[in-house]
């Protein structure tokens, strides 16, 4: 077994995957271990159904909610699924929830894209994917490219650790669908988010960065800008700041 530890700080998940940032006062996602930390999957940017799926609007992915054999508005029904990676992807095959057949295991990517890193045991929100167990190995359907093709990654959603396993092992699958193609999902570090902040065509982690990070912390108008612009800055009051971040990095600061 290979471990490594998922990089999920918020920053990362912002640019990444244009995740709605704002200042949190409590973990609300169904995981009180942390007073301080702001969600990186809100239950406001998820969609339920109703029909046993849930859509991820910035992401266009598509996830079942319960784990493979859950059912129930509650994934209150059922015992969730340990099986090996052949036999995920076969599951993957044969699924038919909500009408849809093209289920499929999510890339690990897509998986890290419903992390949440203000909680634990699980790390993930449990008010949008409920009954998750909290020591839970997700695969993905991705092989280890490198030493081993017998091998596949996943995620550990007790701690957020990526995770290398024997495919012959059985741990547990979440189903996905629809979503971007994986080249373009990648790209959107690339492409999502412009950090020249201050529009003064230099990124500088002591005038852009500063100023992110003082919005994400809930700080608005001259608090945020004050000793935070760059020379040549063309974006020099909050509501010029707000907007472009807003339209460019997937955050919802508010006025």
């Amino acid at each position: 077994m290979h471990r490594r530890k998922c990089v999920c700080a918020a920053l990362f998940a912002l640019s990444v995957f244009g995740f709605e940032a704002r200042a949190a006062t409590s973990c609300t996602a169904g995981n009180p271990n942390t007073t301080s930390v702001i969600e990186a999957t809100p239950s406001g940017a998820f969609v339920n159904n109703n029909d046993g799926t849930v859509s991820h609007a910035l992401t266009g992915l598509m996830w079942k909610r319960c784990a493979q054999g859950l059912s129930g508005a509650a994934c209150e029904v059922g015992t969730a699924t340990r099986l090996d990676w052949k036999d995920s992807l076969k599951a993957a095959a044969t699924d038919t929830t909500a009408g849809y057949d093209d289920w499929r295991l999510p890339n690990m990517k897509e998986l890290h894209s419903i992390l949440e890193t203000c909680g634990y045991e699980p790390a993930i929100n449990q008010v949008i994917f409920p009954a998750t167990p909290i020591w839970s190995f997700f695969w993905t359907g991705s092989t280890d490219a490198y030493e081993s093709s017998a091998r596949a990654w996943g995620v550990e959603f007790g701690t957020g650790y990526d995770m290398l396993e024997d495919k012959t092992n059985t741990h547990l699958v979440r189903l996905v669908r629809g979503g971007r193609t994986y080249g373009t999902f990648d790209a959107r570090l690339a492409l999502r988010c412009n950090l020249d902040i201050d529009g003064n065509g230099q990124v500088d982690a002591l005038t852009d960065g500063l100023i992110f990070f003082r919005a994400l912390f809930g700080l608005t108008g001259t608090s945020v800008t004050t000793g935070a612009l760059g020379a040549g800055a063309t974006r020099t009051d909050w509501g010029k700041l707000r907007t472009f971040m807003n339209d460019r990095c997937g955050t919802d600061f508010a006025p």
